[in-house]
């Protein structure tokens, strides 16, 4: 049993592009800089034995089982300038790669529910997983938690209801009756806080036409983490490498200009190759 971190890489990218873009000195790779730093931080804060960082390959426009569903699924993100944030992905994925993160990518769903898989399917005593996307918080249990690093904010199941409004078996459930706007998921008309409150203390009911919302909403908003999905994600699973090589890190960090990088690396040795250098002699 172990300790794993993982990373949403989708949600982390266009954080730290825009951050990036809007600072007054700029350059091209400085987003892939920024995310590297996070990572770092991550991995000082948690100090797990296995990182993952998952992503939405060809981003999330590609068909899907949810568009199956709701064909209006997300058809209102700006394809173009998603795009834009994505075009340093491979850079980003082979220096992760180089500090012993693998990259895991999605076959027909999302990065979000490869993230499900991971926590179904790898041992762990506990799991940390890095986003600030609010669907992730259904997989908390008493291992698994949600680190919203804009918030510095652990969500665990002893703060659930605190922050999150709704107790643990109440929050997918809000989520199918609202919809999710960021999604271009519509939710059920008039149900509001207040009848949300009667919804689960058998108050009201839903009426057919509201139902048949709610159950698809229901399928749209709960990850997967089972069939063909889970299937190609433990293949993934079962062959990634978590062998670092520092030689490729350091020559890529002066290529790209890290100065950071380059005045502090032995801060970066120790973090992310030490440690497995040690694993991989005692293997």
């Amino acid at each position: 049993m172990s300790k794993i971190l993982t990373i949403d890489g989708n949600n982390l990218v266009h954080r730290v592009y825009y951050v990036a873009n809007n600072m007054p000195h700029k350059s091209e790779y400085l987003h892939v800089y920024m995310f590297l730093n996070s990572v770092k931080s991550y991995v000082e804060m948690y100090r797990p034995d296995k990182v993952y960082c998952v992503w939405d390959e060809k981003l999330v426009y590609k068909p899907n089982k949810r568009l199956e569903l709701l064909p209006e699924y997300k058809g209102n993100r700006d394809r173009e300038k998603g795009k834009e944030v994505h075009t340093k992905n491979g850079l980003i994925k082979e220096l992760l790669q180089s500090i012993g993160i693998p990259s895991i990518l999605p076959l027909e769903y999302e990065a979000d529910d490869v993230i499900a898989i991971i926590d179904d399917v790898i041992p762990h005593d506990s799991h940390v997983v890095v986003t600030v996307d609010r669907d992730l918080c259904q997989l908390i249990t008493n291992k698994t938690v949600v680190y919203d690093a804009i918030r510095k904010l652990e969500i665990n199941l002893s703060n659930f209801e605190e922050k999150l409004k709704y107790n643990k078996e109440q929050f997918v459930r809000v989520k199918a009756i609202t919809g999710d706007k960021s999604d271009n998921i519509p939710g059920i008309k008039g149900f509001g806080k207040k009848k949300i409150e009667k919804y689960f203390n058998n108050e009201v009911d839903f009426t057919d036409d509201e139902r048949v919302i709610f159950e698809r909403n229901l399928k749209l908003v709960t990850l997967v983490n089972s069939g063909d999905e889970a299937e190609s994600v433990k293949a993934q699973l079962d062959t990634c490498s978590f062998k670092t090589d520092w030689t490729l890190f350091k020559r890529k960090a002066e290529e790209l200009n890290f100065k950071n990088i380059i005045k502090n690396d032995s801060i970066w040795y120790s973090t992310f190759f030490q440690t497995n250098r040690l694993l991989e002699l005692l293997a």
